[in-house]
């Protein structure tokens, strides 16, 4: 029997999705940051799985949830796989393991991935001792780079311990605000701090359970009692911890590779605002430095319709002494045009304001300039574009444009801030 879609038009959102037999049982559930994108994978013509085969034969319908972020959408999953149990999530994941989050059951709880369940002996060097025959477990979970960085991210708003045992000082973490610092130190040790603690321990279960909705709206009413009671730090944490949950499960516009009318739109925007024709090749720039040491440029390649991450380049800065990032930026550029044997870029993108532009169009690059400017969220603001007096909020960008401008920009800046680190962190092991 033919498959049948629930809906006409799949849509480019996140989500999970479900395969169904004839009776309404579900087959498989899975999950997409597009789902329009992920979908096409199951029709391709030239599909060769045999399980995926067998699935398309078995299902009757296809249908699927959008959710505002992939990490809702990875929740959600985790949250249907345990309620349906689906055949095929069996079948088709038996060269791959699920993953799970453990939750140890001691005075103050650890947190831990792992693919075994039934056999909770995590690799946290501790003692294989009988706190850890109980644990907790929220689960399978399929992406386990996505639920690590999950976890990293509410651990900034949740502190907890991963220490591997008890010790008198505050530990590295504890310094800069990744553990609450009590739970392993033996010293302290107080009812309410443990209660503290294990609240934040609470929490991550919740959200991890996809009950953040309920969770947020508790802080919301936390944070208003604490601020009528003039406690304005302990609300300020509070504060804290609703933004993070807001930019965990927050659904970003950003454009996808494989979306080419989405890029098609952003290139022909732009080649109306800059007044040129036929934009293939763009490059971003962005400088990383901490008071002038370690200072390196990094240049990031968009060409041919896609991000050339083979092209990247990263610049040691050699003429500038001193914190001066449009100084720096110059030096970049113009050494970047010496080298002729790499294609000129129709347009170039800097990470800054005016200074930026200004250092940028005097190096005299065969290129349009654009500089982004950023606020104090450190989210895109403005662009200043060389030959126009006023910036133009990115808020009035069409959102293709928009988000092809952030991504580039972004790109730069990763590469720069990851080769920065690795060799500061060279540096400080010498």
């Amino acid at each position: 029997m033919a498959l049948r879609l629930l809906h006409r038009k799949i849509p480019q959102l996140p989500g999970v999705y479900f395969f169904k037999d004839n009776r309404g049982k579900t087959l498989y559930i899975g999950k997409a940051t597009n789902l329009r994108a992920r979908l096409r994978f199951y029709f391709a013509e030239n599909q060769t799985s045999l399980k995926v085969k067998t699935l398309i034969s078995e299902s009757k319908t296809l249908d699927w949830e959008t959710l505002g972020s992939e990490t809702e959408a990875l929740i959600r999953e985790a949250e249907l796989i345990k309620k349906h149990l689906p055949k095929y999530n069996v079948l088709m994941r038996d060269d791959k393991q699920y993953f799970y989050v453990g939750f140890s059951k001691e005075k103050f709880p650890k947190i831990f991935i792992t693919h075994q369940p039934i056999s909770p002996k995590p690799s946290l060097g501790h003692a294989l001792n009988s706190v850890w025959d109980k644990v907790d477990y929220i689960g399978p979970f399929t992406e386990g780079g996505v639920l690590r960085s999950v976890l990293k991210t509410l651990r900034r708003a949740f502190p907890y311990c991963t220490c591997r045992k008890p010790h008198k000082w505050p530990c590295l973490n504890a310094k800069i605000g990744r553990c609450i610092g009590y739970c392993c130190n033996q010293i302290q040790n107080s009812k309410f701090k443990i209660q503290n603690y294990r609240q934040n321990i609470s929490s991550i279960k919740t959200i991890l359970s996809g009950r953040n909705r309920g969770l947020t709206r508790e802080l919301k009413k936390e944070m208003r009692e604490l601020s009528a009671a003039q406690k304005y730090e302990d609300a300020g944490k509070v504060r804290d911890q609703i933004r993070a949950l807001e930019k965990i499960f927050a659904h970003r516009g950003v454009i996808k590779q494989d979306l080419l009318t989405e890029i098609s739109k952003a290139l022909q925007t732009l080649e109306s605002i800059l007044n040129i024709s036929d934009i293939n090749r763009i490059e971003a720039y962005d400088i990383a430095n901490i008071q002038g040491k370690f200072a390196y440029g990094s240049m990031a390649v968009f060409a041919d319709g896609k991000i050339q991450k083979n092209d990247y380049r990263i610049f040691k800065i050699k003429s500038v002494r001193g914190s001066n990032d449009p100084a720096m930026l110059r030096e970049v550029i113009f050494r970047r045009l010496r080298h002729k044997e790499w294609p000129y870029p129709e347009v170039i993108i800097v990470d800054g304001g005016r200074a930026q532009l200004s250092v940028a169009l005097a190096v005299k690059p065969p290129s349009k300039i654009i500089a982004l400017t950023k606020n104090k969220k450190h989210a895109g603001d403005h662009i200043f574009i060389g030959g126009k007096a006023l910036p133009i909020p990115i808020s009035r960008l069409p959102e293709p444009l928009k988000n092809f401008i952030l991504m580039l920009d972004s790109e730069a800046h990763r590469f720069a801030i990851s080769h920065y680190r690795k060799l500061h962190k060279k540096e400080m092991l010498i």
